[in-house]
C-alpha cells in the first residue's frame, strides 16, 4: 500500500514536471511567434510609409510637371499673343505708312494740278519746289536757301495773310495792330511778342525772314538786309483774286503751299457764297450807289483800286466814288460828297478815331439832308477789321455790306467759314 502511494506520488511529480516543461516549451514558442509578428508588422508599416512617401513624391512630381507645363503653355500663349500683337502693329504701321504715302501722293498730285491754274508774278515756276528758291519781290531778286523756320512781318496785312496758312509755331512776332481787340487775329496774337518800327524789336526775335508791305520803311529794310536777315517786300492787292496771288507768293517762299490751298479754297467758298447772295437779291436791288467815306480833318472817299472800293464791287453794288473819278483813297470836298448823292454810305472808321462823331454830323448837317442815304437812313458804321484790312479778310466786308443793305435776308442760310488760321480748320 505504501509502495502504491509512493509510486503514485512519484508518477504525479513526473507528470507535473513534464507538464511544466511542456508549458515552458509552448510559452517559448509563443514568445518567438509574437516577436516574428511584431517584426512583420514593422516591415509592413515601413513599406506602407515608403509607398505613401513614394506616392506623395510621385504626386508632387506630377503636380510640378503639370504646373511647369501650364507655365510653359502660358508663356507660349503670351509669346504667341505678343508676336501676333507685334505683327498686327507692324501691319497697322505699314498700312498707316501706305495710306500716308498715298495721301501724300494724292495731295501732291492735287497740289500740282491746283498750281497749274495760277501764274504768280515774281515766280518763274510755282510747281518747282526745289531749294534754293528765287522770287522777284518789290525789293529785288530774293534767294531763299531753305525753308524759313522763324517768320516775322512788319505789316498787319501780312500778319493776317500768313496766319492763314503758316505753322503758327513758326511765327515769332506780330505788329501791334494785329493785337488790337476785335481784330481778325487778335485771339491768336494777343500774347505774342510785339514788333515795332524799332529794329531792336525785330532783331530780338532772330527771324529767318521778314515780310514787308509796299509802305515799309526803306532804311529799316536795308538795315535788316545788312544784318543778313532776308527781307521780302510784297504787294498787297485789293481784289480777292489778287489776294490769292499774294498768298501763293508768300506760301511758295515759306514752303506752305498745301496749307495755302486750304485757305484759298476757303476764300473761293466765300466768293461763291457772295455770288449766291447776289443771285438771290437780284440785279434791280443791287443797282445802288454806295460810298465809302471817312473824315480825318477832311473827307476821304474810297475810289477805284481801294480796299473799300473792291469790297463794294465784289458785293455787286456801284462804287459811286470810282464812277466819279476818285482813285484809291483820296480827299474829296463836301460838295463832291453831296454831288455823288449815294444811296448807301458806309463809314469804315472806328469810334476811337471819330467814326461816331462823323456819323452824327452827317445827320445833323442840313447840307447833307438831300442825300438819299441820309433821307432813307442808310448810313452804316462798318467793321473796320473787315473793311480796311489789306488781307483776305476784306472778303468778309462784302458779306457784311450785303447784310447791312439787305437785313435779315440771309439769317437762315449756313455760311462757309473763313478762319484765322489753317490749323483752326482741323
Amino acid at each position: 500500500m505504501k509502495l502504491i502511494m509512493k509510486f503514485s506520488l512519484l508518477l504525479f511529480l513526473f507528470i507535473f514536471i513534464a507538464c511544466e516543461s511542456n508549458n515552458e516549451i509552448i510559452l517559448g514558442n509563443n514568445a518567438n511567434d509574437s516577436s516574428e509578428i511584431l517584426s512583420q508588422n514593422d516591415k509592413e508599416t515601413e513599406e506602407e510609409m515608403r509607398l505613401e512617401k513614394e506616392e506623395k513624391m510621385r504626386l508632387e512630381k506630377e503636380e510640378e510637371m503639370r504646373l511647369e507645363k501650364e507655365e510653359e503653355m502660358r508663356l507660349e500663349k503670351e509669346e504667341e499673343m505678343r508676336l501676333e500683337k507685334e505683327e498686327e502693329m507692324r501691319l497697322e504701321k505699314e498700312e498707316k505708312m501706305r495710306l500716308e504715302k498715298e495721301e501724300e501722293m494724292r495731295l501732291e498730285k492735287e497740289l500740282i494740278e491746283f498750281l497749274k491754274i495760277y501764274t504768280v508774278p515774281g515766280i518763274d515756276d510755282l510747281k518747282d519746289l526745289s531749294w534754293p528758291r528765287k522770287v522777284e519781290a518789290m525789293n529785288g531778286i530774293i534767294t531763299i536757301d531753305d525753308k524759313p523756320e522763324r517768320i516775322l512781318t512788319i505789316s498787319t496785312g501780312h500778319d493776317e495773310m500768313i496766319f492763314g496758312f503758316a505753322n503758327l509755331n513758326n511765327i515769332v512776332g506780330v505788329t501791334m495792330f494785329s493785337q488790337s481787340p476785335g481784330g481778325n487775329i487778335y485771339e491768336l496774337t494777343k500774347d505774342m511778342p510785339t514788333i515795332s518800327s524799332e529794329i531792336e524789336t525785330i532783331i530780338a526775335q532772330n527771324p529767318d525772314i521778314v515780310f514787308a508791305d509796299p509802305y515799309a520803311n526803306v532804311n529799316l529794310m536795308q538795315s535788316l538786309s545788312d544784318l543778313g536777315i532776308t527781307v521780302v517786300q510784297t504787294q498787297l492787292n485789293n481784289t480777292s483774286e489778287g489776294r490769292v496771288n499774294d498768298i501763293l507768293f508768300a506760301a511758295y517762299i515759306l514752303d506752305e503751299l498745301e496749307s495755302a490751298k486750304i485757305l484759298i479754297d476757303a476764300i473761293h467758298e466765300q466768293i461763291e457764297f457772295i455770288e449766291f447772295m447776289k443771285s438771290n437779291i437780284g440785279d434791280a436791288d443791287l443797282d445802288k450807289n454806295v460810298l465809302s467815306v471817312t473824315y480825318y480833318d477832311a473827307y476821304w472817299a474810297a475810289g477805284s483800286g481801294s480796299t473799300e472800293g473792291s469790297i463794294i464791287e465784289l458785293a455787286g453794288y456801284n462804287n459811286i466814288a470810282s464812277e466819279k473819278g476818285v482813285v484809291s483813297n483820296n480827299m474829296i470836298t463836301k460838295e463832291s460828297l453831296i454831288d455823288m448823292s449815294p444811296d448807301i454810305i458806309v463809314i469804315p472808321q472806328s469810334i476811337e478815331w471819330g467814326g461816331q462823331d462823323f456819323f452824327d454830323n452827317l445827320f445833323s448837317d442840313d447840307s447833307f439832308s438831300s442825300i438819299p442815304a441820309i433821307v432813307n437812313e442808310k448810313v452804316f458804321m462798318v467793321n473796320t477789321s473787315h473793311f480796311t484790312t489789306l488781307s483776305h479778310f476784306n472778303i468778309l466786308g462784302s458779306i457784311d455790306l450785303i447784310d447791312l443793305i439787305e437785313p435779315n435776308f440771309f439769317d437762315d442760310v449756313e455760311r462757309p467759314a473763313l478762319k484765322a488760321c489753317y490749323q483752326c480748320y482741323k
